[in-house]
């Protein structure tokens, strides 16, 4: 027991360290809602996004609560975080094969014009089969409400919410990624191509002793 308590407590704090390093940079953006309060850096604490942290801890105390309520309620929740990874993996992919094909930069590994597509392809149809099954309540084929997996329902909220939300107000003002460093940092090649991307450089602004600064 003891094992798997310091096994899911280390878990936490790994999942914690991604998910506020992820919120800092939707919130840099001002992709999120208050991202000009989660945005800030704290360098008391050794330059860390410490609003950001205790927002997804708080926010990790809440989804841990909802799963005492029914045990439908944490199949949801679980089912939850494998449908948003999925997710999360297949719209680059999906971009990259067909709205990227004339942009994208191969890395150190490539597996070549050959198999690239194919592979991609066959990545996102496991990806989206892997979202359906997780949909699927693990009783059936008659689920009681009690074993309903209300997965479904959590991601649709989630995705039209987002959708709804950036084609009402956000995509009026976003103007995608900013580059958070100094401009005298980068050379007049490196700025152009920036400025070519439609990215925006940030200037870095630093504060007194310990108090955050918006970086």
């Amino acid at each position: 027991m003891c094992l798997l308590f310091i096994t899911q407590f280390l878990m936490g704090i790994s999942i914690i360290v991604a998910a506020s390093r992820q919120t800092w940079a939707f919130s840099r953006d001002s992709a999120l809602p208050f991202s000009s309060f989660f945005r800030l850096i704290s360098q008391r604490f050794g330059y860390i996004p410490l609003r950001a942290i205790w927002g997804c801890a708080f926010l990790a105390v809440v989804l841990g609560l909802l799963t005492l309520i029914a045990p439908a309620a944490a199949q949801a929740l679980f089912s939850l975080a494998v449908a948003g990874n999925n997710l999360a993996w297949g719209i680059p992919i999906f971009a990259r094969v067909v709205w990227g094909k004339h942009k994208f930069r191969p890395g150190p590994f490539y597996t070549g014009d050959r198999f690239s597509v194919p592979l991609a392809w066959t990545a996102i149809l496991f990806l989206v089969f892997g979202t359906l099954l997780a949909m699927f309540p693990v009783e059936g084929p008659n689920p009681t409400p009690g074993s309903m997996n209300y997965t479904v329902v959590i991601c649709g909220a989630v995705w039209i919410g987002a959708l709804t939300y950036y084609y009402v107000d956000a995509r009026k003002w976003f103007k995608g990624p900013k580059i958070t460093i100094a401009e005298e940092q980068l050379t007049e090649e490196q700025q152009v191509a920036i400025r070519g991307k439609g990215l925006e450089i940030v200037m870095v602004e630093r504060g007194e002793g310990g108090a955050n600064t918006d970086v």
